[in-house]
Order: structure tokens, then C-alpha cells, then sequence
């Protein structure tokens, strides 16, 4: 807890920062294995250590991203200057007392959010108005609500701390999605809530609440792959297709009235690479810089960056359909949904630590496993990874620190997480019989 502290109050690029998440994620991570072994705790001290963290996180100024005042933005843009944020950037508003807040990188992109996102963003902006407190209180709260959401779910599934303590004392779930306000933590509630309703055989329930999440964030649907799989697996081909059918009536709905403009954003955004992802080493290599990091143009077209996200986007599917459907003969849907989420973030070229809340609910969900451990073990790396300092090239055990976290850890990461998963859940031709009895 005093590590995750700590955190929250060091510099957001530096080498103690770095040091602070490896420490933090070290303790945790201890925590988890002595509790997951020989179960000693209780849960009221451990519940007590997630509540004074979270509260931190939400009372400090953001420390690691400043995605909420995008979001800021783009609500604002709606209710204050009555226009879509499909169609405009917050550069088009330099008057905006929040504009001077968005990251330089987004301040010439439109919203690449769904309008489930953009509807809530909105009221929010109504709420807050010209406040600059309420406004990133607000979303920090919503982050801290979903994550608080979570655990609550995950410990009435589990009853286990050790799973309280995997989710609730992850310095990327516990500090950086609460104190960055940022909406993974609604994806990581639906996509769960989902899984669960799906256990229980509601799959017109579970199908629309992957559809309000991808009206959120539309890399959700990753995790239809694997309630669907699941549910074929196990020779109900019926709850399959409904899963399908609700999702895609819900999204179909939603994205409608904004489908040409929010598809364009879409189609134009950035192919950049991020610190911690696998592919960081090879577009080093090939365009002679540190990933997107020293871009002087990074909206600009690029055929290096461009194949990347094709191979990129082409191994997150391939990952995600493989394995949820290997995954699928599992007697419970938390495996399947879990490898086809986790794809994503071990695997893109464009990942944040963040999108590890779309996956760890659910794998504390269905038990803590070493395929768990790849995936816990993965976002805290990529946040180290992004609390490396600014400039590339400083002395040498920055420089050996630099390497280990965007070249080196990445790639064995994504190696581990298929060798794992395959070790976990290995390819059979025997198909499962029915689903099993709803859980409880």
C-alpha cells in the first residue's frame, strides 16, 4: 500500500517512478502468491489498504495520463459548443479554459470513443461545467465506483482475498485507471458482469452488455468472441447466437446515428506503437527512433507504421479466436473471455497498462492461474515501461532499464502468454457436453 502511495506522488517520468511500480507490483504480487497458497487473511484489513489507496488516487491531480481531459473535451463539445466530437477536435476550441489540457498528441483527434462514452462524458461536462475539480473528480470517481463494483463482484464469486488482493493492490488497477479516470475500468465491469451472466445461461443479458460496452470502447467485442466460443463448445449453439445477435442489435442501435463520422475517426487514426508493446523493437529497428515517442508527425501517413498495425491487429485476432477457442471447453466462460480480452493489450502495436482492466476481473474471476500471473505480470511491465523518463538516451542504467522494458520484456511477455496458455488450455478434439449449472 505505502509502495502504491508513493507512486501517486513520484514524478510521471523518471527512474524512481519506474523503480516505485517494480516495488510496488513486487509486494502485491508476493501478497497474492502467500495468500493464494495458505489463505491467512481476512478481508477487512486487505479491503481497509484498497480503500485508502483508491481514495488517494482519486483525490490526487492525474500522475500518469491525461486521458480525462480528453474526455473532458469531447463532452464539452456537446454541451457547450453543440457539436459532435466525431466531427471535431479539441483544437478546434483553443478558447476552451480545458483545451490547454489535452495531451498535445490528442488534441487533433476527434473522439475515437463510442456514444455510450461521449453520452456520459456529456453529463458530466453539464455537471461540472467550468470546473476543473469536478470534472476530473468526476471521472476518477466513475473509474473508482466500477473498480470498487469489481471487486465487490469478484469476492461474492470467489470469496477469496488473495483475488481482492490480485485486482484491489495492482498499481495499474488500484492507482493509474482510478487516478486517470479512465473508462477501461467500465469495460472491465461489463465484460465481467457479461461472463457471469453468461455462466448462468443469460446470454440476451451477457450479448448486451458486450454491446454497451463496445459502444464504449469498440475493442469490447474481443470479448464476444469468447462468451460465443464458449457457449458453441459446449453445444449451445443457441445461447451462441443470441449472445451475438443481442450484442450486435445493441451496438447496431448505438453506433447508427454516428457510424460515417465515428468511422472515419477510426480509419485515421495513428499507427503508432506504444512503449510496452512486442512490435516496439522492430519499428526501432526499422525507422531508427524510439517508437512514436520522437515522431514529429505522428498523424501523418507512414507505410512502416501502417503494415505494423496490419500484422498487429491481424496477431491480436488470431490470439484471441485461437485461444478463446481453445479455451472454450473450460466448464466456466472466465478462460475463454479472459485470453480473447488479454490479446489485445499483450499483443498490439498501441496498448496502454490500462487495457489490462478489460482482462483481470475476469481471470480473478474464474480463479487465479499462471496464465493469470502472465497477464497481471504484463500490465505492470508495460506501466514501468511508460513511466520510463522522456528522453531516450540517459546514462547507462537507464539506458540497460530502457531496453529490458520496451525491448526486451515485451516479446518474452507475448511468448509467455501463448506458451502459457497453451500449456493451460491445450488444443483437443474432445468437445464438452452442455453448459454446466448456472453459478452461483
Amino acid at each position: 500500500m505505502v509502495s502504491e502511495l508513493a507512486l501517486l506522488h513520484a514524478a510521471r517520468h523518471s527512474v524512481a517512478a519506474v523503480w516505485l511500480t517494480i516495488v510496488a507490483a513486487a509486494l502485491a504480487g508476493a501478497l497474492v502468491l502467500f495468500e493464494h497458497r495458505d489463505r491467512q487473511l481476512s478481508l477487512a484489513p486487505v479491503a481497509l489498504a484498497i480503500a485508502i489507496v483508491i481514495t488517494a488516487s482519486v483525490v490526487m491531480q492525474p500522475r500518469t495520463s491525461n486521458d480525462l481531459w480528453s474526455y473532458t473535451m469531447y463532452g464539452r463539445m456537446v454541451t457547450v459548443h453543440d457539436t459532435s466530437p466525431y466531427d471535431h477536435t479539441p483544437a478546434d476550441f483553443p478558447h476552451d479554459p480545458f483545451a490547454q489540457r489535452v495531451s498535445p498528441r490528442w488534441l487533433h483527434r476527434a473522439s475515437v470513443y463510442g456514444p455510450v462514452f461521449v453520452g456520459v462524458a456529456s453529463l458530466g461536462t453539464l455537471v461540472a461545467g467550468d470546473s476543473a475539480l469536478l470534472s476530473r473528480l468526476f471521472f476518477q470517481i466513475l473509474a473508482a465506483l466500477a473498480l470498487v463494483a469489481i471487486l465487490a463482484v469478484v469476492w461474492r464469486t470467489t470469496r477469496n482475498v488473495a483475488a481482492i488482493i490480485f485486482l484491489g493492490l495492482n498499481p495499474v488497477l488500484a492507482v493509474i485507471v482510478v487516478n486517470g479516470g479512465h473508462n477501461d475500468a467500465w469495460l472491465g465491469l461489463a465484460i465481467l458482469l457479461a461472463t457471469l451472466a453468461a455462466g448462468k445461461r443469460r446470454f440476451a443479458v451477457a450479448g448486451a452488455l458486450i454491446g454497451l460496452a463496445a459502444l464504449v470502447k469498440v475493442t469490447a467485442v474481443l470479448a464476444l468472441v469468447g462468451l460465443a466460443f464458449w457457449a458453441w463448445r459446449h453445444r449451445d449453439r443457441r445461447g451462441a447466437v443470441v449472445t451475438m445477435l443481442t450484442s450486435a442489435a445493441v451496438m447496431v442501435v448505438g453506433y447508427l446515428p454516428v457510424v460515417v463520422s465515428a468511422s472515419h475517426v477510426l480509419d485515421n487514426a495513428d499507427h503508432t506503437v506504444t512503449q510496452g508493446s512486442p512490435w516496439n523493437v522492430l519499428v526501432d529497428r526499422l525507422l531508427h527512433h524510439d517508437a512514436w515517442r520522437i515522431v514529429p508527425h505522428p498523424l501523418a501517413p507512414n507505410d512502416t507504421l501502417t503494415t505494423v498495425f496490419v500484422l498487429a491487429s491481424l496477431l491480436v485476432v488470431v490470439l484471441a479466436v485461437g485461444l478463446a477457442w481453445t479455451a472454450g471447453r473450460e466448464p466456466r466462460a472466465e478462460p475463454a473471455v479472459g485470453v480473447a480480452v488479454a490479446a489485445y493489450p499483450v499483443a498490439a502495436e498501441y496498448a496502454y497498462p490500462w487495457y489490462a482492466a478489460w482482462g483481470l476481473p475476469v481471470f480473478a474471476s474464474g480463479g487465479l492461474t499462471a496464465l493469470s500471473g502472465v497477464v497481471w505480470l504484463q500490465s505492470v511491465l508495460m506501466l514501468a515501461a511508460l513511466k520510463l523518463p522522456l528522453v531516450v538516451h540517459g546514462p547507462l542504467g537507464q539506458s540497460v532499464l530502457r531496453v529490458v522494458l520496451t525491448q526486451i520484456a515485451p516479446p518474452l511477455m507475448l511468448v509467455a502468454f501463448v506458451v502459457v496458455a497453451l500449456r493451460q488450455y491445450p488444443f483437443r478434439a474432445r468437445v464438452d457436453g452442455p453448459v454446466s449449472a448456472p453459478v452461483s
